[in-house]
């Protein structure tokens, strides 16, 4: 496998991965009260653990692409690695804070559970969203810009590159959110095919040297 085909892999993973964590578990967006109840009912709590724990691979998955595509922006690599990590960080920070919450609300029990407000429960959560998923998008989005100057990457992908940043450092207001995974997921899936066709480096024998 060589780095388009790893880096393009990572990019899939990330954008999947976060997305369906960010989708399925903790409550966001417009408070709703049931949503909240649901989300820190005692049965969920695996569940909700596991999601972050998705997330979280989705996170490392990010530092995956930032190490594998860094030479692909030139003498931007060092910028475009540290987005990267500044990326998978902020992420790794916010998924432990949406799980904990639930895993704090199941080993609490009722004590927890009754005494802390859903609201207050909301607005960890949304948090722990903007960590996990918008802080990650937004640096993953200024990297998007990175390629879209310095790779070499067909014309096409570069345009949708710019388009996908904005969405990626708006994504804080959600709305843009979706378009930047479709970019993740179709810039993932042509790096792989790039990485594919590639032609295979060529190993030329060296006859030994005679004294």
């Amino acid at each position: 496998m060589n780095n388009r085909q790893a880096g393009g892999t990572a990019l899939l993973v990330y954008g999947l991965a976060t997305s369906f964590a960010f989708m399925t578990n903790a409550p966001g967006g417009d408070y709703v009260e049931s949503n909240v109840a649901q989300f820190i009912a005692p049965g969920r709590m695996w569940t909700a653990f596991g999601l972050a724990y998705l997330g979280i691979l989705g996170a490392l998955a990010a530092l995956v692409f930032g190490d594998y595509m860094r030479d692909e922006v030139g003498s931007a690599r060092g910028l475009f690695s540290g987005l990267a990590v500044a990326a998978t960080a902020t992420s790794l920070v916010g998924w432990f804070l949406t799980g904990g919450v639930a895993v704090a609300m199941a080993e609490g029990g009722t004590a927890v559970r009754g005494a802390v407000p859903h609201p207050v429960v909301y607005t960890l959560t949304e948090v722990g969203n903007l960590l996990a998923v918008c802080a990650p998008a937004l640096c993953v989005g200024v990297a998007a810009f990175l390629l879209a100057a310095r790779s070499a990457l067909p014309r096409w992908l570069r345009v949708f590159s710019v388009v996908a940043g904005v969405c990626g450092v708006l994504a804080p207001f959600y709305f843009t959110y979706m378009l930047f995974v479709l970019w993740t997921v179709v810039a993932g899936v042509t790096l792989v095919v790039a990485g594919r066709r590639a032609p295979a480096p060529v190993h030329v024998e060296t006859a030994p040297s005679r004294a």
